[in-house]
């Protein structure tokens, strides 16, 4: 997908949508820099008027620091997406209890604006080059310093 194709109408068309996604950019604050283009394999499904179910995959990697060296480390998103799509003018009335809704205006959906909704609540909160990074590492005895050791082996 360029980066030219942003929106479409779901209420019109034929389904299911099939869509192989290249996406070269982000717009998210707080979390590393892209490193590679975003690949997603998603299909969109229509359930009913207002109600579509999308499912497929996302992938791609970041550049971040660990949060305790601060080194630079690689953040390999892999994510699976199976939620249900619903117009916006619903999500103040939605009384369902599904967890994985993402709201948008169907008439102007925006497919990139879905991807990154789905990195961003996927995207690690505890960003460490390893799971022990830091941590207080036993300490080895050293041996004494004696400053007059060889004296006193010279004297012996």
């Amino acid at each position: 997908m360029s980066n030219s194709i942003k929106t479409f109408n779901l209420r019109e068309g034929a389904f299911p949508i099939k869509m192989d996604l290249m996406l070269e950019d982000i717009d998210l604050q707080d979390i590393g820099r892209l490193k590679d283009s975003i690949r997603g394999d998603i299909v969109i499904s229509l359930i009913s008027k207002d109600l579509f179910h999308c499912e497929g995959s996302i992938n791609t990697v970041f550049v971040d620091k660990c949060q305790s060296c601060l080194n630079d480390i690689e953040v390999n998103l892999n994510l699976s997406t199976n939620l249900v799509i619903k117009d916006e003018k619903l999500m103040m009335d939605d009384g369902s209890s599904q967890d994985q809704t993402h709201y948008q205006d169907l008439e102007y959906f925006d497919i990139k604006q879905l991807i990154q909704e789905e990195v961003a609540l996927n995207y690690p909160n505890i960003v460490k080059c390893e799971e022990k990074c830091l941590e207080i590492k036993p300490i080895k005895k050293e041996e004494k310093n004696f400053p007059f050791k060889k004296i006193r082996d010279l004297i012996d």
